[in-house]
């Protein structure tokens, strides 16, 4: 690992020229950073700061208030002084649940989520976090005791996607140690946030463990560089193995042949379901192995089954295993597209409106009773009812402003000229990202 006693200057520099390292660090003005006001997020703020100024950036700090301790508000108003000295825009958000298990697993994606929200009302595209070397030995600890998979031996990336806001980790490349110094040498104030300490945590079990033994520490953030490059070659590998034994419907469900279940072993198998339900999910986790392997030993054993499990739902007859996107979150996807724009929706289609007024995409489940859907269901009853209704439900069906239906998978459009001015495209699942992962 790197000398403990960095100068700032070379740490500065680079910072620097990780940022330098992406094309958007030119071209975007805006960026949030989450700032807790522990050693790495001040850190962080102070070296984003000045780069901020020395390239005209406009800098927004998001701090989250978990609301767990009596003094989580104090540490709050600590981060805005600092922000006040800094003169950065400072954002403040309180949660205010309480989740009565796996708290501080809510508590981490509840950050996530409310962060992202307030990044997407300030127009902003990219959020900078602090983890380093250290979080990368603690999280692949953890997961191995956990006996995870591949992913999970990878865990933290310097730069990846949830909710369309992009997470930057510019202090990756530093030891806990290296971070404390620096803070030394500059004197930047931070404040220790106790939960750290308490052996309560899992988390804060495996660091103390981790903090006596540095060459174990420094040989897991070494080992797990080497597990993300196998990662990338895993992916491509099932999709060049697996090509000729499924089939990814236009209407964005997944069809496959149910002979691969005795065709491939196991570990392949278990591997491409997880991709596939992550993606047509469209959750932000991956299932989990042990559900999958329930799943691949009910599918060889009973001839028909039905399971649901991410976001999708699975059916398995005696030919085929079909991976269907559940309808159950989809009612939150209802959007608005302006007038000659365009969006991805639900992560499977991708919806370019040519019109010269906005219009409203809902999921076709939520009008099921209106008139001209019932109309045309009774006309075309047969060629609807092909496709199950776990897919129908899921299909993007779209309004204009004065009313008027298009389903456009279905065939179904209450004036012909709407059909020329909406294009809808299909999004393959195997060519969406796979880094969107909380």
């Amino acid at each position: 690992m790197q000398n403990v006693n960095l100068k700032y200057l070379d740490f500065e520099k680079k910072v620097h020229q990780t940022l330098d390292k992406y094309y958007f660090t030119k071209y975007e003005r805006q960026y949030g950073v989450a700032v807790s006001g522990g050693p790495d997020s001040m850190l962080l703020l102070n070296v984003l700061s000045r780069w901020a100024k020395l390239e005209g950036k406009f800098l927004s700090v998001f701090s989250f208030d978990h609301n767990l301790r009596k003094d989580s508000s104090n540490e709050i108003l600590f981060v805005e002084k600092a922000c006040e000295k800094l003169k950065c825009n400072f954002i403040k958000i309180k949660w205010h649940e309480k989740p009565k298990s796996a708290l501080m697993e809510q508590a981490r994606i509840a950050r996530y989520t409310h962060i992202a929200k307030k990044c997407k009302e300030n127009n902003i595209k990219t959020l900078f976090l602090g983890h380093h070397a250290d979080d990368i030995a603690e999280t692949v600890s953890m997961r191995i005791i956990n006996n995870t998979c591949l992913e999970g031996l990878c865990p933290i990336f310097e730069l990846r996607e949830i909710f369309n806001i992009k997470l930057f980790r510019p202090l990756l490349y530093f030891t806990k140690n290296q971070i404390l110094h620096l803070n030394s040498k500059k004197k930047i104030d931070f404040i220790n946030d106790p939960s750290n300490l308490n052996d309560k945590y899992f988390r804060s079990r495996v660091r103390k463990i981790l903090n006596n033994e540095i060459e174990l520490k420094n040989n897991l953030i070494k080992a797990s560089s080497v597990f993300c490059n196998i990662r990338k070659y895993n992916e491509k590998f099932i999709k060049e193995k697996l090509k000729y034994d499924y089939f990814y419907r236009n209407e964005g469900f997944l069809e496959i042949k149910r002979e691969v279940l005795k065709k491939y072993p196991k570990f392949l198998i278990i591997n491409f379901l997880r991709i596939a339900i992550f993606r047509l999910g469209n959750k932000n986790y991956l299932s989990k192995v042990k559900f999958l392997e329930k799943l691949y030993f009910k599918a060889l054993q009973d001839k028909s089954i039905t399971y649901s499990l991410g976001g999708c739902i699975l059916v398995v007859n005696e030919k085929k295993i079909f991976i269907f996107r559940e309808y159950n979150d989809l009612e939150k996807r209802t959007q608005i597209l302006p007038s000659n724009n365009k969006l991805i929706w639900d992560n499977r289609f991708k919806i370019i409106n040519k019109t010269n007024e906005a219009i409203k995409i809902l999921p076709l489940g939520l009008i099921l009773n209106n008139y001209f859907y019932k109309k045309n269901f009774k006309i075309n009853k047969k060629k609807i009812k092909i496709l199950p209704f776990h897919v129908r439900i899921t299909l993007p069906s779209i309004f204009t402003l004065e009313g008027l239906l298009y389903i456009p998978h279905l065939s179904i459009c209450e004036l012909n000229s709407i059909k020329k001015s909406i294009e809808i495209h299909t999004i393959d699942f195997f060519n969406k990202k796979y880094d969107n992962i909380i």
